[in-house]
C-alpha cells in the first residue's frame, strides 16, 4: 500500500512537471507546480506578454507559442486583475488534466514519439518495478526496456473508448499498465472492433502485461467508480489519512491514475 501511495504521489506531483507534456501543453504550454497551486488555492492568469509591469504576486511563469504568458496568481490578486484577463484556477486544471508522458514524450497530433522533444528518462525506481513485472512476458534472454509511459487520470464520468496502442516499433514487447485509486471496468476486445470484449474490474495495485496476441487486442476503460460502496480504496483511504497533507486523498477518492509502460524500440 505504501508503494502504491508513491506512485500516486509521483502521479500528481513530479510527472506532470516539465518537460514532461500534459494534455494542457496544447492550450496553457508548460505549467510548473500544479499541484502545490492547488494546495495554495492559485489561479492561473492569462496575459499580454508585452504587460511586464504587473508581476505582483506571480508564480509558476509559462507560456505557450502564442504572444501570451500565463501565470500563477494568488486568488485575492487574481479577483482583481480577473476582470480583464482570462482565468482558471488550479483546481480546476487538475481535475481537467487526462494525460502526461513521461520519456520518449508521445506527440498526440502526428500518433508518434518525437525523440527530438525534451524529455527525461523515465525514474529509475519507475523502470525497475515496471521490468520485474515485464518479466513474465519477455523473450528468454531479453530484459524490458523502459523508454516511454502513458500516465491516464480518471475522475467521475471519465471513459476511455476502444484502441489499439500501435506506436511502438517491436510489439513482441509487452506493455506494462498499473492501476491505480479507484476501481474501473476494463474491456479487452479482439483484433477487430466486432469482437466482443471481455470485462474485468481493475483494483488499485493491479498490474496488467498486454503481450502476445493481447498486444494487438482492442481495449478500453468504460467506466471507473468513485462512490465509496465500489470504489474499493480502503485501504489507500486509511494510508492517506494518516498523513498531515489532505489533498492526495481528496483526489485519489474520486479518481483513477493508470500508468502504462512502453519500450518504443
Amino acid at each position: 500500500m505504501q508503494e502504491q501511495s508513491q506512485w500516486i504521489r509521483e502521479s500528481l506531483t513530479s510527472f506532470p512537471q516539465p518537460p514532461n507534456r500534459t494534455n494542457h501543453n496544447a492550450f496553457y504550454g508548460p505549467i510548473d507546480d500544479l499541484f502545490n497551486a492547488v494546495k495554495e488555492k492559485k489561479v492561473l492568469l492569462e496575459e499580454e506578454s508585452s504587460i511586464g509591469s504587473l508581476d505582483l504576486g506571480a508564480s509558476s511563469c509559462t507560456s505557450n507559442e502564442d504572444a501570451h504568458r500565463w501565470k500563477f496568481y494568488e486568488e485575492d490578486i487574481a479577483t482583481l486583475r480577473g476582470k480583464t484577463c482570462k482565468s482558471v484556477k488550479a483546481g480546476v486544471l487538475l481535475r481537467k488534466l487526462r494525460w502526461c508522458t513521461l520519456g520518449l514524450q508521445f506527440d498526440w497530433s502526428k500518433r508518434n514519439y518525437n525523440v527530438s522533444l525534451p524529455h527525461k528518462k523515465i525514474p529509475d525506481a519507475l523502470c525497475q518495478l515496471a521490468k520485474r513485472l515485464a518479466a513474465p512476458a519477455m523473450p528468454i534472454g531479453e530484459e524490458f526496456q523502459p523508454e516511454a509511459a502513458i500516465v491516464n487520470y480518471f475522475g467521475l464520468g471519465d471513459t476511455l473508448g476502444g484502441h489499439l496502442d500501435d506506436m511502438e516499433a517491436d510489439w513482441s514487447k509487452p506493455i506494462v499498465s498499473m492501476s491505480l485509486g479507484c476501481k474501473a471496468i476494463f474491456l479487452l476486445g479482439g483484433k477487430s472492433r466486432e469482437d466482443p470484449p471481455l470485462a474485468m474490474f481493475l483494483r488499485s495495485g493491479d498490474a496488467v502485461l498486454m503481450a502476445g496476441e493481447a498486444r494487438e487486442c482492442f481495449h478500453g476503460v468504460p467506466r471507473i467508480f468513485t462512490d465509496r460502496e465500489n470504489a474499493e480504496i480502503a485501504s489507500l483511504d486509511l494510508q492517506f489519512s494518516h498523513e498531515d497533507d489532505p489533498f492526495f486523498l481528496e483526489y485519489i477518492r474520486n479518481s483513477r491514475i493508470n500508468i502504462n509502460i512502453r519500450q518504443v524500440f
